[in-house]
């Protein structure tokens, strides 16, 4: 047996280690036997993979057990939307190759084919790919529950700031300007409301915003996080994409999760866990990045 040893830095980088027999050919054809190794540390089948990380895939090839034709090459392909940005063929000589290759995970939201094709040398061929997701890597987060937040004319609070999980009247909002997230209301138009302090329909609600010099504007987009699904989260969470363009998400239902970001460009999830039959008050729980 012999050992060979070949780092290959194509695009985004890729290292790999063969080790091969040697045997001698015969007259019989046949494909060889391309495998994925498993265990620890390997991916050998679809899979969701965090961006930016690195990932192992090992194969293993041998020649056809009844033509023993030695392997010839092995190719190598990475295809993303349809596009192949590596292409790469190894020259090999015996009857078995070990090849651990390990790869650069892409960008979150993307995904794509890695393809590995195996010819001996009577030119019969075996194939092996698999398909991977990449997504977000997880952020710290903190998890507030049961906040009482309240309309303009309820007992409760208006006006959250996510920081420090503190709800403020608007008497005390207007002093901590800085520190207010987004606020709620009940509008006769819009129903239960949370908004960014920007919002223009938030200061027809309140009027005391138009004169505010520090209005963050938080922004907000709808989800399809389920309530379980929230509160099955723990110390990270995976946001996501968050494309959110909007000051304000309208006529709220209990059980709905949306996402915001702040003004630091901190993600967050607000879960509405009930309405009053009113509307002029709820409760919320809300998860933050640390």
């Amino acid at each position: 047996m012999k050992k060979i040893s070949l780092a290959l830095f194509a695009l985004l980088g890729l290292a790999v280690l063969i080790s091969s027999c040697n045997k001698n050919d015969d007259d019989t054809f046949g494909p060889p036997t391309l495998n994925f190794i498993g265990g620890e540390g390997y991916i050998d089948e679809d899979a969701t993979i965090v961006e930016g990380s690195t990932f192992m895939v090992g194969v293993a090839a041998s020649s056809n057990t009844e033509s023993g034709k030695d392997l010839s090459t092995l190719r190598l392909t990475r295809t993303m939307d349809e596009i192949t940005f590596v292409d790469t063929t190894f020259s090999l000589n015996g009857d078995y190759v070990n090849i651990d290759f390990t790869f650069n995970a892409q960008t979150q939201g993307t995904g794509e084919v890695i393809e590995f094709v195996l010819t001996d040398k009577a030119s019969q061929s075996a194939t092996k790919l698999l398909t991977l997701t990449y997504e977000a890597a997880s952020s710290a987060v903190t998890k507030y529950s049961g906040i009482n937040i309240g309309s303009h004319n309820d007992d409760f609070g208006s006006f959250y700031a996510a920081a420090s999980n503190t709800v403020y009247n608007i008497t005390d909002a207007t002093a901590n300007q800085a520190s207010v997230d987004f606020l709620y209301y009940l509008g006769a138009t819009n129903g239960a409301t949370i908004a960014s302090p920007a919002d223009g329909d938030a200061a027809t609600v309140y009027p005391a915003l138009s004169d505010w010099t520090n209005k963050n504007a938080t922004l907000f987009q709808s989800t399809d996080i389920t309530a379980a699904e929230f509160d099955a989260i723990g110390d990270t969470y995976s946001f996501g994409d968050f494309t959110g363009d909007l000051s304000a998400i309208t006529a709220l239902e209990e059980g709905q999760v949306i996402m915001f970001k702040t003004w630091d460009e901190k993600l967050g999830l607000v879960k509405v866990s009930s309405i009053t039959s009113r509307g002029d008050y709820a409760v919320i729980d809300v998860v933050i990045e640390d």
